[in-house]
């Protein structure tokens, strides 16, 4: 009886405790180790553990929470065409002649750290759009800034942001983004207005020591690229070009459209393969 007495009341000191920590953490949006606080207490594993043990879980699984949660505002802002684009979901297909060797190295995103370019061209539906929305999530993921446009997008937002003379700050704070996703990169004629918001937005100095990095998708080799814009201004398309080219990693996609492909239904067949092996 002397043992339970005692016993008995220092549980409901340690549910009374647990309950007013759960409150604190809550009123400081520490969501993650208030859950998984109330989980410990009612599984009775935070009676098992040391105090600094039951710290170290929890501040663990806030970090991952709260790195998760940041990678999902990077993407939201990024503004991806394809948000859910994986690299686990390229096919490597032959025909396509993807570089698998490139493809691993850019997933490091150093490419991004030492601000150089990503050139990927091919035929309309060769999947440039799919890849370079994987190399953004990817980039987000690692918290890195990105930001996904059509070339028509960025110009419609270059004549709005000059409309209301804000064009100075739009291109300010696209300087400081990490990673910009260029889509369907000249695809059709430019102005000469146009050409000069290209070499503005590829020669503008962020206020960081870093410069930024750009993924362009294309249907024009380079030397069409140039040509296209050298009939406006041939300094300005030579500058342009060789800003996105000097130390770009190019990839050229081949192969028949993958709107014709049933993608999913051929990433279970190499799953399928691969567990048979």
């Amino acid at each position: 009886m002397y043992g339970e007495r005692n016993t008995m009341p220092a549980r409901k000191t340690n549910e009374t405790t647990v309950s007013a920590v759960v409150q604190k953490l809550n009123y400081l949006h520490l969501t993650a180790m208030s859950e998984t606080l109330q989980e410990m207490n009612q599984s009775g594993e935070l009676y098992c553990l040391t105090p600094l043990e039951v710290l170290d879980q929890l501040a663990s699984l806030q970090v991952i929470s709260s790195k998760n949660g940041a990678t999902e505002r990077y993407k939201k802002r990024a503004k991806l065409y394809q948000p859910m684009a994986d690299l686990g979901d390229i096919l490597y297909q032959p025909e396509r002649h993807i570089n698998v060797a490139m493809i691993n190295q850019l997933a490091t995103n150093e490419y991004i750290a030492n601000s150089r370019n990503v050139l990927i061209t091919s035929a309309t539906g060769c999947g440039k759009t799919f890849l370079a929305c994987a190399f953004g999530n990817n980039a987000c993921e690692q918290q890195y800034t990105v930001r996904y446009f059509t070339m028509t997008e960025f110009m419609d937002e270059c004549h709005r942001a000059e409309d209301k003379g804000k064009y100075v700050k739009f291109l300010r704070n696209l300087s400081n983004t990490d990673l910009i996703i260029m889509d369907d990169f000249l695809l059709t004629g430019v102005t000469s207005k146009e050409v000069e918001y290209l070499y503005r937005l590829f020669n503008e100095r962020p206020r960081r020591k870093n410069r930024k990095s750009f993924i362009i998708c294309s249907q024009l080799m380079k030397e069409e690229m140039y040509t296209r814009m050298s009939t406006i201004s041939p300094s300005l398309a030579d500058a342009i070009v060789n800003r996105i080219t000097a130390r770009a990693y190019e990839i050229e996609l081949q192969g028949r459209s993958m709107r014709e492909v049933d993608i999913p239904a051929e990433l279970e067949r190499i799953k399928q393969s691969r567990i048979d092996q």
